[in-house]
């Protein structure tokens, strides 16, 4: 609802949001059919939602294979009728950065970075009786503070990403684990003038995720490290959170199997 209210403020849109419990988290294309058929006079209508239900809502609608929207990104899917899943054309997607006032600042797109830096990660995904383990990024964190990841983080010298990823996961959530295989590799690139140092920084992350087991320990929050909280939610409950993008994409991966 909030995020519906600073769209609404942001774009001076007249009248309040309105609230559709046929668009809960989790549902389902005869939910969003009928929520859209009650506003028949509607030639535009912007659905506000979090992920991992607004990117397969685009994928469904447009019948892309995949669709991936960064947290606040924009989407339009125009259609020449009724909508109708496959049948939707996606018209523009806005990043959030095109329009976002809190970035790092950027440095010159011109010439060579004064550092290159590139950063692996690793990371634990655990899901167990329908429910996520995520832990929430620490105060002082880059713009990250306050969101929800997955367990896990950046690598030692010479440390293998299994080992690394069960490591950050009992740092960071007390519990013990076991790889089962390899979920995914996420890529991302940017470059700013770094706010620690000044300096002029091309960055590369690469971040691992694993599919992990929970095979002990007794859950519990990190003390002075990037993270302050550990929690299970549910998917419902985990969409509603301030996610960072891997956690987003966890959640996809987590949950896939139940469509």
């Amino acid at each position: 609802m909030r995020t519906a209210e600073l769209l609404v403020e942001g774009v001076d849109i007249d009248g309040a949001p309105f609230v559709d419990e046929r668009l809960r988290p989790g549902a389902r294309w005869a939910g969003v059919a009928n929520a859209l058929a009650a506003h028949p006079d509607a030639g535009r209508i912007a659905l506000v939602g979090h992920d991992p239900d607004l990117s397969d809502a685009v994928a469904l609608l447009t019948g892309a294979s995949s669709v991936r929207l960064r947290k606040g990104g924009i989407a339009a899917v125009e259609f020449r009728g009724d909508p109708e899943p496959g049948h939707g054309a996606l018209t523009w997607l806005i990043d959030p950065d095109l329009y976002r006032t809190d970035p790092m600042p950027s440095a010159p797109s011109e010439g060579e970075p004064d550092r290159r830096v590139t950063r692996v990660s690793a990371y634990a995904l655990c899901v167990d009786e329908g429910q996520i383990l995520l832990a929430r990024i620490a105060q002082g964190y880059w713009s990250g503070t306050g969101k929800w990841t997955l367990p896990g983080g950046g690598l030692d010298f010479g440390e293998s990403p299994r080992e690394g990823a069960l490591r950050e996961l009992t740092e960071e959530t007390g519990l013990t684990g076991e790889i089962e295989d390899l979920a995914d590799v996420l890529s991302w690139s940017g470059r700013w003038i770094h706010p620690r140092d000044g300096v002029d920084e091309a960055y590369h992350g690469l971040q691992i995720i694993y599919r992990a087991r929970i095979t002990g320990g007794e859950l519990r929050a990190e003390t002075g490290g990037s993270s302050d909280q550990a929690r299970w939610f549910t998917r419902e409950e985990a969409s509603a959170l301030e996610l960072v993008e891997l956690a987003a994409e966890g959640l996809r991966l987590g949950f896939a199997a139940e469509g």
